[in-house]
């Protein structure tokens, strides 16, 4: 056994430890529903800075985080399968529990199945967006941060179909149309085999403006 004793009057500081910092963060994932289409609009998810409350209940009791701002937004569709969404937030304040959730977005009704995306010669695609989101602290007594500071967004679409792409990308789904204007990252082609349909890939990306329905501009 080896017993180490400190000297008398010798400093104890690196015994003691800082209490660190905290912040909340959300990771979902779900099949998209007609309600959360209606929530992909100017003033919402697709907005640069809008913050929002998350509710999660599973049947038993309820959480909610306020004042979310997305990091991470993606929704994709694949023959033979659902669209589905999955999206990662950050908040300030702990979660509250068993509290009453509103505005089911997702429960409520039945999901979109790939069909509905409504492009032609499409067999897979993804649309994502990115936020960068940072937690400021402050020199006070308190681990949790000031406030969330929030940067640029950027988008890309990832589409494989069976005929080659043209320059302009749109995504339907379901009654809203998703339009992006940017630059193709990367495009090309893949031949799998005589048995099999050949197929294009093609990567778009965009900082710039994405727009909804008939014109509606969602980021300038």
């Amino acid at each position: 056994m080896l017993n180490i004793v400190p000297t008398v009057g010798a400093s104890r500081s690196r015994t003691k430890h800082a209490d660190g910092t905290a912040s909340y963060g959300v990771s979902i994932s779900f099949d998209v529903t007609t309600d959360f289409l209606s929530i992909l609009t100017t003033a919402k998810l697709f907005s640069r800075g809008y913050a929002f409350d998350i509710g999660l209940d599973d049947g038993e009791d309820a959480q909610e985080i306020t004042d979310c701002l997305v990091q991470s937004l993606s929704l994709s569709g694949a023959a033979g399968g659902l669209i589905t969404a999955s999206m990662t937030a950050t908040g300030i304040t702990a979660p509250a529990t068993s509290l009453l959730v509103k505005n089911d977005y997702i429960r409520a009704q039945k999901p979109l199945g790939y069909w509905y995306s409504g492009n032609t010669d499409v067999r897979d695609w993804s649309l994502t967006m990115n936020q960068a989101v940072t937690p400021v602290y402050i020199n006070k007594d308190v681990v949790t941060p000031r406030y969330l500071k929030y940067g640029l967004l950027d988008f890309s679409l990832q589409v494989t179909t069976y005929e080659a792409v043209v320059a302009t990308s749109v995504i339907n789904i379901a009654t809203s149309a998703f339009t992006l204007t940017g630059n193709t990252a990367s495009q090309g082609f893949a031949f799998v085999g005589v048995t099999e349909l050949g197929n294009y890939t093609h990567l778009f990306e965009t900082s710039a403006d994405i727009t909804v329905g008939s014109g509606d501009i969602i980021i300038t």
